[in-house]
């Protein structure tokens, strides 16, 4: 279907296309003109022809036929006049004139007269556009079937002539989509593709078949339409025009759904500093050939007609052209933040198309760029939902509250608020919950929400076990929301509150479970009040706690009534949230029963195992299944059962493989078969849990599964006596067998792994640094196929080896991949050290102390601590590195190879306080420091060689700048023969230079 565009053509124009559709009006065809009955005076034929033209002009087009066919009249029979100029105007007055009938009539006439004329291919162009819009819905089918079928015969001739196939292609398209023939329609189109886009006319066509190509759905035919079409001279000069059209292209297919397409056009659009220098150097080019023009044309107006140029016809297209060209041109000036419209329009698209990344891109360059433009706060808006729609909770949170920053009184501050609201109760942060809806209540005291905002102030309080504020807020709840959605939950917490303040809330707590079990008794929070109930029952020890007899009496009594009320309320609700829970404290009343009969006691503590079992295997979250799986290993461990234990952890490891307690089950399978001598049945345990996880990079088990298989495979005995090459087969082996048909990169680093752990535990140290450096290198250019841990690993070694951008590589991957997991420390430390090596302290230092404020609990404490002393050492910061290296080494979680490192970097501080002062005796006093400071590393430090031996060989440096030379001898002596130490680098370096 043709949409309607702005006309660049109009009076006397070449082409017909790039009108509005018109109303088609049936007529019969025009009769020819008579002769004259006397001859006209010249003037009076220009007058009439200049008539014609203002007619035109004035779009009176009935005024420009009648003025036509009177010129007609008056010239008779003159051979030297542009007859078929006349006949052809005719039949454009009536075009124009929306009299389609007519039109094809009077183009007829003039083929007729003028068979090889001029004008034959525009009117061929002009009876195909008169048929199609003669075929309207009224007329019979059949009726416009023929009409379209003469459309098409006409416009087959007029695209013949290369001047005109854009226009008569256009139309030719759209018709045969009409009768249903799109194979050959695509066809037209794509014949399109090719052509030369140079006037006003064409580009014209050009939009329009952009519109239609859309439809089409060939999504690769439009984009290299549009990829070609940008760099048209008629687009050019065209350009601000050009751009309206296809961004409203581009809407109309937003509206269609069709994002695909529209994402494609808008994409196209040149920026808006492009459009404006491109449309500014054409229109500059067009005005002085529409002078000359006009020139011309105004000296023609007193030449007989058979004496005129084409002056007048070419002005007539060029001037609107121009002016059309000027006033999109002052849109497009109007149009400040273009650009931002433009992102705005291609981010929805990707949005739809779920492309979320990359319409985040778009929307954040507008958040971020364009800020003043009005686009800016329906960008910010987009940016929250679609990172609600990721739950990413920090992003979220931190767009939520810089939009109502922002834009505190936006029609959506609310919705923001309460979506900021829900994201701060995600993350946990109570203090600012409580403070937030606070600010919500007085910010909308009419919102609909005033329930939320009062419930979530109460649940913040709460979780900070402050009861003594929640109590009155959900007190104000219940009597100002008695209907609210969260009544539930409201009278959850009341209970909960009271149950956690102990026995001075005693009487409060059994009110308030009773309150919420009357009026929910299936809700959802059913089986946690009961087992409440059952817990203060559990742990009620009579009226007199001091009689031991009389309390175990009542224990027992009260252990039965517990097992008695749950067991009752777990068989009537299976899938009761608290499952795990009421079964854990029935297993611990069956645990606690006495009886004076062996038999009973056996029987209780089956009852109690089956319990905890049922726990396990419940629905439960970690804690609680942790709790029923200790307590039922614990229960087996007293029993020696060493099979049942192996079998209750294998179980575990079969139905919940990916549960963080798989590991811990992994252990306790190797530790129960060894002691039954089953280590090769371990093994093949391990090996089967690896199996669905060896060959996935992001599967961070695999590694601690690696380490328990070589465990297992260690026979007992010293490691000098055992046949490396025959365990390293073994081991390779049972991997081959893990890793089946799924052999990748992944699974090769792992092998290379294993292997190495195993050389590791069998000290050869010197095999397994080769087996990791292999993985390091190998993967260095590409390490998406390393885990977590070997990313880790890896980077280290790279670091050492100096490859410094492959290091990088792995360290970002750790940042950018695996932000959560138990390597995500690994990758900022690690940049931290990258920073290090290539000299940039405040940034290394930045990253250390970073990670030492946010992430205080970090596995990778010690070289955190260790990195920043580093870097304030090289910041020329000495006395700030001195006090937190003295803090460091008086720490007594740096031990060993830690603390060995603080003390070198102690020692290298003093010595450059001594290097820095000007004082000779305070110079010398810190060397003191220093030289003893190393002494006593490599005294206390023996366990690790390379460390004794960098302290022995600083001390002798540090000696010898005292010039106390019999004392660095000493050092360097103590180097040399010290036999720990004949392995290290330094006194491999001592000996080589001869030291």
């Amino acid at each position: 279907m043709l949409r309607k565009t702005h006309p660049i053509s109009a009076l006397l124009a070449c082409s017909l296309v790039g009108l509005f559709p018109v109303v088609r009006v049936a007529a019969q065809a025009p009769a020819a003109p008579a002769a004259p009955a006397v001859p006209v005076a010249p003037a009076t034929l220009n007058r009439l022809f200049n008539e014609a033209e203002k007619a035109f002009i004035d779009k009176s087009y009935d005024v420009a036929v009648a003025k036509l066919k009177e010129l007609l009249v008056a010239l008779g029979p003159k051979k030297d006049v542009p007859l078929e100029l006349l006949y052809f105007n005719i039949g454009l007055g009536y075009l124009l004139g929306e009299k389609p009938a007519e039109a094809e009539a009077a183009f007829e006439d003039c083929l007729k007269r003028f068979p090889k004329g001029e004008y034959a291919s525009r009117c061929q162009l002009g009876i195909g556009r008169a048929a199609v819009l003669q075929a309207t819905p009224d007329k019979e089918e059949q009726a416009v079937t023929v009409l379209r079928e003469r459309a098409v015969t006409a416009l087959k001739i007029a695209a013949a002539d290369p001047q005109y196939r854009s226009e008569a292609g256009l139309w030719l398209g759209q018709v045969y989509n009409d009768l249903g023939k799109n194979g050959e329609a695509l066809q037209v189109f794509r014949s399109l593709m090719g052509s030369d886009i140079r006037s006003p006319q064409q580009t014209t066509a050009a939009v329009e078949v952009i519109g239609l190509l859309a439809e089409t759905g060939k999504l690769e035919d439009l984009v290299l339409y549009l990829d070609r079409l940008i760099n048209q001279a008629g687009v050019r000069d065209a350009m601000a025009w050009y751009t309206n059209q296809v961004i409203v292209r581009g809407d109309e297919l937003v509206g269609a759904e069709d994002y695909n397409s529209a994402l494609a056009i808008y994409r196209s659009i040149p920026s808006r500093n492009d459009i404006l220098e491109t449309q500014k150097t054409a229109l500059e080019s067009q005005r002085k050939e529409l002078a000359l023009l006009e020139r011309r044309a105004a000296a023609d107006a007193d030449k007989p007609l058979n004496q005129r140029s084409k002056a007048s016809e070419l002005v007539a297209s060029l001037k609107p052209a121009v002016e059309l060209a000027e006033t999109a041109l002052k849109a497009i000036e109007e149009k400040p933040s273009l650009d931002a419209a433009l992102l705005m329009r291609r981010g929805r698209c990707l949005y739809y198309l779920e492309r979320h990344e990359e319409a985040l891109v778009c929307f954040r360059t507008i958040r971020t760029k364009y800020e003043t433009s009005e686009d800016a706060m329906p960008a910010a808006f987009a940016e929250i939902i679609i990172y609600n729609k990721l739950k990413n909770i920090p992003k979220l949170k931190e767009l939520c509250l810089e939009y109502l920053r922002k834009y505190p009184t936006a029609d959506n501050a609310e919705q923001v608020g309460t979506l900021s609201g829900e994201v701060l109760v995600q993350m946990g942060d109570w203090k600012e919950v409580g403070n937030f809806y606070r600010d919500l209540e007085k910010n909308f005291p009419k919102s609909e929400n005033l329930d939320r905002f009062t419930f979530f102030q109460a649940v913040a309080h709460f979780q900070d076990a402050n009861f003594k504020e929640s109590t009155p807020l959900f007190d104000k709840f219940l009597k100002n929301f008695p209907n609210s959605g969260l009544m539930e939950n409201a009278l959850y917490y009341v209970a909960m509150s009271n149950f956690l303040q102990g026995k001075e809330r005693y009487k409060e707590t059994l009110s308030s479970i009773k309150e919420y079990l009357s009026k929910f008794p299936d809700g959802k929070f059913a089986g946690d009040m009961r087992y409440r109930l059952a817990f203060i029952d559990f742990n009620d020890k009579g009226s007199d706690p001091d009689d031991l007899k009389a309390v175990a009496i009542y224990e027992n009594k009260m252990s039965d009534k517990v097992v008695k009320d749950l067991n009752s309320f777990i068989a009537q609700h299976p899938d009761d949230l608290s499952l795990g829970s009421m079964l854990c404290l029935v297993a611990d009343a069956w645990k606690r029963k006495t009886s004076d009969k062996a038999d009973e006691l056996v029987k209780f503590q089956r009852n109690a195992l089956d319990a905890y079992k049922k726990a396990v295997w419940s629905d439960s979250p970690d804690d609680v299944i942790q709790y029923a799986l200790d307590a039922a290993t614990t229960i087996l461990q007293a029993n020696k059962d060493w099979a049942g234990i192996a079998a209750l952890h294998d179980e575990f490891l079969q139905k919940k493989p990916e549960n963080p307690l798989a590991l811990l089950s992994v252990s306790w399978i190797i530790k129960s078969l060894a002691r039954e001598g089953k280590s090769d049945k371990a093994a093949e345990i391990v090996a089967n849990a690896l199996k669905p996880k060896i060959g996935n990079p992001a599967n961070e088990q695999v590694e601690f599964l690696l380490d328990e298989l070589v465990k297992t495979l260690l026979p007992k005995k010293k490691p000098k006596d055992i046949n490396i090459e025959e365990l390293d087969k073994k081991l390779i082996d049972i991997l081959n067998k893990a890793i089946g048909d799924q052999e990748n990169a992944t699974t090769s680093a792992r092998v290379f792994y294993a292997r190495a752990r195993l050389a590791e535990l069998l000290r050869r140290r010197d095999l397994s640094d080769q087996y990791l450096k292999g993985v390091a290198t190998f993967n260095a250019k590409d390490p998406s196929k390393l885990s977590p841990a070997l990313l880790a690993v890896s980077g280290d070694i790279l670091l050492k080896l100096g490859q410094l951008d492959d290091a990088e590589g792995m360290y970002r991957r750790l940042v950018d991949r695996y932000k959560t997991g138990l390597y995500a420390d690994a990758g900022p430390v690690g940049l931290g050290y990258i920073a290090l090596a290539r000299k940039k302290p405040d940034e290394a230092l930045a990253i250390f102390e970073n990670a030492l404020t946010n992430n205080p609990g970090m596995s990778r404490f010690k070289e955190t601590t260790l990195g920043k002393i580093e870097a304030l050492y090289d910041l020329g910061r000495l006395e700030d590195a001195e006090k937190f290296a003295q803090q460091t080494v008086g720490d007594k979680m740096f031990r060993g190879e830690a603390s060995g490192k603080a003390n070198l970097l102690l020692g290298k501080i003093y010595r450059k306080q001594a290097d820095k002062d000007a004082d000779p005796t305070k110079s010398g006093d810190l060397l003191k420091k220093a030289y003893a400071t190393y002494q006593r590393t490599y005294i206390t430090t023996q366990s690790v060689p390379e460390i004794a031996a960098e302290a022995a060989w600083q001390a002798h440096e540090t000696a010898t700048e005292m010039g106390e030379r019999e004392l660095a001898d000493e050092n360097l002596k103590y180097l040399k023969e010290n036999p720990k130490l004949k392995d290290t680098i330094r006194a491999k370096q001592v000996i080589k230079e001869g030291k």
